[in-house]
């Protein structure tokens, strides 16, 4: 089950069970770690949560079975996704699904589609029926196409090899930005976050009157306010890991602040403040403006 991973990758599971919640699922995803096995075990409990809410155990079996009609998974053959493969899925996805509540077909290695097989797929992403979910996986995120990264939703899940959440924060954030962008423009931007989280426990509402030029001269895009909001909330979970006296698993650079932050709020108080990062993080996948969301943000949160 979706929910087993909780313990193990609480951000990215919780915001994908939120999303099921909400009705907030959207048709293309791209998972990334560099544990291969456990980007399709996890992939399957999302596919199992997607298609069979009532976890029906005949449904679940014939998935782990890869006897699922209704499921694909697509493997590379001699190191490339075959454009054949791709153009037969889209012929057996043209029908409503019948069995489950979607269709949904997983890419077992996204960089391993050329620009022929990419583009045979991409239509699909572009216009997607509300049946059909995507789900490609890969560990390697820079070889994955651009055209591909920018029609799926991309998740860092926590990599098996290094811990330090930076590093892949700043894999994900550069997908947005030029070729120019480096890890110490990064690291400079990451302070000025820092820096927001800071101010905004120091002062709270009246931080309305510091916000304006120090966050929006910096973060413009959907996609900035998306990873300032999930930096916080990796900040907060280390916190919230302090307050309760278990290891920092994330920010191990800013132990100092995680420290201070977590001395100056009950365990009551920085639930709260998780739960509205989260909150926050699922309304930008809607259309509400940008600076309203954010006003809101800061009023909550001086009410915490």
């Amino acid at each position: 089950m979706l929910e087993d991973y909780i313990k193990e990758q609480p951000i990215i599971t919780k915001l994908l069970i939120n999303s099921i919640d909400n009705n907030k699922i959207v048709q293309a995803y791209l998972f990334v770690s560099n544990d291969k096995s456990f980007l399709m075990q996890f992939s399957l409990a999302f596919a199992k949560k997607l298609i069979n809410p009532g976890n029906n155990e005949k449904i679940n079996k014939n998935i782990d079975d890869n006897n699922y009609p209704e499921l694909k998974i697509i493997k590379p053959t001699n190191n490339l996704i075959k454009k054949e493969e791709l153009s037969a899925l889209q012929k057996e996805f043209m029908v409503k699904p019948t069995l489950g509540e979607k269709l949904i077909y997983i890419i077992d290695g996204a960089d391993k589609l050329n620009s022929s097989s990419a583009n045979t797929i991409l239509k699909f992403l572009e216009e997607p029926n509300d049946d059909i979910i995507a789900i490609l996986l890969t560990d390697n995120l820079p070889k994955v196409l651009p055209t591909i990264k920018s029609r799926c939703q991309v998740l860092l899940f926590n990599n098996k090899i290094t811990d330090n959440y930076l590093d892949l924060l700043y894999t994900k954030y550069s997908i947005y930005k030029d070729e120019e962008y480096s890890m110490d423009t990064f690291n400079e931007e990451s302070k000025n976050i820092i820096n927001f989280i800071k101010l905004i426990e120091k002062i709270g509402i009246n931080t309305f009157s510091h916000y304006k030029s120090d966050i929006f001269d910096i973060f413009k895009t959907k996609e900035d306010f998306q990873l300032l909001f999930e930096f916080m909330l990796y900040f907060y979970y280390d916190v919230l890991n302090m307050k309760i006296d278990r290891s920092i698993n994330s920010l191990i650079n800013y132990v100092d602040i995680v420290k201070e932050i977590a001395n100056n709020n009950e365990l009551i108080d920085i639930q709260k403040k998780l739960n509205l990062i989260e909150e926050t993080l699922n309304k930008l996948d809607t259309n509400m403006n940008l600076k309203l969301l954010i006003d809101d943000f800061i009023i909550k949160y001086s009410e915490v």
